[in-house]
């Protein structure tokens, strides 16, 4: 089981003064927080912010704005979300002025191009909606982040004139961002001493012409990162029986091994037996749980084909 989140962006508007007194050319920022839905595709999308002004300001260069982008709590531009119940796990993202995620947005002292700032111009009465581009860094999918909310501020900074020549510093406004990890749990069936793979979720052990004592096995890899519970059903409760036959004849019993301990599934098709369980996030790669089956007596069994589906689920426990 997946559980999928699609990338979402929610806004919600401030309408206060312009954290400043001294605000030459009477301008005046709106930002929207910014809230983003972590996936397993994680596109570059754009957020607003607007920029107004009233019939102060009579300066020429009044007319020429800038708007800046602190650091936020990382203290350097790779910037970060924290995630607000542990404060231990973060995410890494970043804000950019182009919509390929080039030109880092940067505080005026740190500014070094017109690919690190936005400016516009802006006359008496009027306002513009100016977009700016979020992108998350790469996350490993054999170690996803730990479910829940993680956060950041960021100020926006608004001057007039240009960052080579500023008039005046016009305020700010806080960008609260908000980045949110669903759960997720993911299976892999492996061989053994394998990688988590997450298009393997199915195995075949073709054991040939059976033999009393006959061992296979693989590798589970869970990745979860909010618990996991491991089940497993067996569709003829842990035994093997003859393709088209009937009878204890057409049936040889085996062993089933999970973590190196053994497994009774003779009620499993009906109620499911949990081999193996977890708290909290898996470790990078996932968690592992050997699995190992080994075939009981062959005496006296008719010959032919023989067979069972075993079913491996797991659920989250957090």
């Amino acid at each position: 089981m997946k559980m999928k989140s699609i990338a979402a962006l929610l806004f919600a508007f401030s309408l206060f003064p312009l954290s400043n007194a001294f605000a030459d050319c009477d301008y005046n920022l709106t930002v929207p927080t910014f809230a983003y839905g972590v996936g397993d595709t994680n596109p570059i999308v754009s957020g607003t912010v607007q920029v107004s002004r009233g019939q102060g300001g009579n300066s020429s260069n009044c007319n020429n704005f800038f708007l800046a982008f602190t650091k936020g709590w990382a203290g350097n531009y790779n910037r970060r979300g924290y995630n607000i119940t542990t404060w231990v796990g973060y995410l890494y993202y970043n804000f950019y002025k182009n919509n390929n995620a080039t030109g880092v947005l940067k505080e005026p002292s740190d500014i070094s191009s017109t690919n690190e700032v936005i400016f516009d111009t802006l006359s008496k009465g009027s306002s513009k909606n100016l977009n700016y581009y979020f992108s998350l860094s790469p996350i490993d999918a054999s170690s996803p982040p730990s479910a829940g909310t993680y956060y950041d501020v960021v100020q926006v900074q608004l001057y007039s004139g240009t960052y080579t020549n500023i008039v005046s510093y016009e305020g700010y406004r806080d960008l609260y961002v908000y980045l949110n990890v669903a759960k997720f749990i993911s299976l892999s069936m492996v061989d053994t001493g394998g990688t988590y793979d997450g298009n393997q979720t199915s195995k075949t052990l073709d054991f040939g012409e059976l033999e009393q004592g006959e061992q296979l096995g693989f590798d589970v890899r869970i990745v979860s990162n909010s618990g996991y519970i491991l089940k497993v059903s067996s569709s003829n409760n842990g035994l093997l029986k003859r393709v088209g036959g009937t009878g204890v004849k057409s049936q040889i019993g085996y062993d089933f091994y999970a973590n190196n301990s053994i497994k009774t599934l003779t009620s499993s098709a009906a109620s499911p037996v949990t081999i193996a369980s977890g708290t909290g996030k898996t470790p990078s790669g996932g968690a592992l749980v050997p699995i190992k089956v080994a075939i009981k007596t062959v005496d006296d069994k008719d010959p032919g084909t023989y067979q069972d589906y075993v079913t491996l689920s797991v659920i989250s426990n957090d």
